[in-house]
């Protein structure tokens, strides 16, 4: 099985691609949220996810750096589907680069434990608001995905949002996440963009915490914008009922890049069309080669 993931900037912790350092945010876009199910809607307002958290209290980390809400928002079928398999798919983003989401989650039928991290009140209204969106817009995420939430301790110190609506209009595209989390990073103000970029991205917490959600026997663990092959579950599902397997075991799955002008592998021989053609290669080859000698790309 193939995983594809596109390049991705390796100079800073939080992937922060041309950041837009503007003034302190209002909040009064509401044509980015869609309104489509009766359950999200009061009044003609959108309730946002998120709703009934209350982050002034959470399970702190052992070092009492980051506070941590988990099952912050359950996927309405999560628990039927991880009863269903046997491996749930892991992963972890910052507000950057959750725009891969619904990606993966097309390709992935089954459940997914997602952590997010938000450095402060504005991030964490962006990702309300987002995974709102994601939410409304892609059943399977709706279905499957549930979400956990991790905060630095500074959280309260950022600024916040001047305004919230949650006046939710129908002018918005579906088809369009990544133009769709770019006009809501907007509402991050420099103080927030300059903690960020001074303080590490905390990637391990953010494993786990997506790992310990996960209520199956196997976990696949993966950054967001890597994307899973297609009909990925049923193919591990099938791989792990025969494979053999003594004391504790981890599974290499190689992972590619495709350029951006070819379209996604449907099976490997795509992908091996696409390795010949010079439009794939094993990924970080040409970055940190190093970091791939785990998995034997000759299979």
């Amino acid at each position: 099985m193939q995983n594809i993931k596109s390049e991705v900037a390796a100079n800073c912790p939080y992937h922060l691609d041309n950041v837009n350092k503007a003034p302190s945010p209002i909040l009064n876009d509401d044509s980015v949220i869609p309104k489509k199910r009766n359950n999200y809607s009061n009044n003609n307002n959108t309730i946002l996810t998120f709703e009934n958290i209350d982050l002034s209290y959470g399970r702190w980390d052992n070092q009492h750096l980051y506070k941590i809400k988990d099952f912050a928002v359950v996927g309405d079928h999560y628990a039927e589907s991880s009863e269903s398999t046997l491996i749930c798919l892991a992963t972890q983003s910052s507000v950057e680069r959750l725009y891969s989401l619904p990606q993966v989650a097309d390709n992935w039928r089954g459940p997914l434990s997602v952590a997010l991290f938000a450095a402060g009140n504005e991030e964490y209204t962006v990702l309300r608001y987002f995974v709102t969106y994601m939410r409304l817009c892609f059943p399977n995420i709706m279905a499957n995905a549930t979400f956990h939430i991790l905060v630095p301790r500074e959280f309260d110190n950022l600024p916040r949002v001047l305004t919230e609506s949650n006046n939710i209009k129908n002018k918005y595209n579906c088809q369009y996440p990544e133009r769709t989390l770019k006009a809501l990073l907007k509402l991050r103000s420099v103080k927030t963009l300059e903690w960020r970029q001074k303080n590490t991205y905390p990637q391990n917490h953010m494993r786990n915490v997506a790992r310990k959600g996960c209520q199956t026997k196997y976990v696949f663990l993966t950054d967001v914008d890597i994307i899973p092959s297609i009909n990925s579950v049923v193919l591990l599902n099938n791989f792990f009922k025969t494979a053999v397997c003594e004391g504790n075991c981890a599974y290499v799955i190689p992972t590619f890049e495709i350029d951006v002008r070819a379209n996604f592998p449907r099976a490997k021989e795509n992908l091996l069309g696409l390795i010949k053609k010079g439009l794939a290669r094993p990924f970080h080859e040409k970055v940190f080669i190093y970091n791939q000698y785990a998995t034997n790309f000759t299979k």
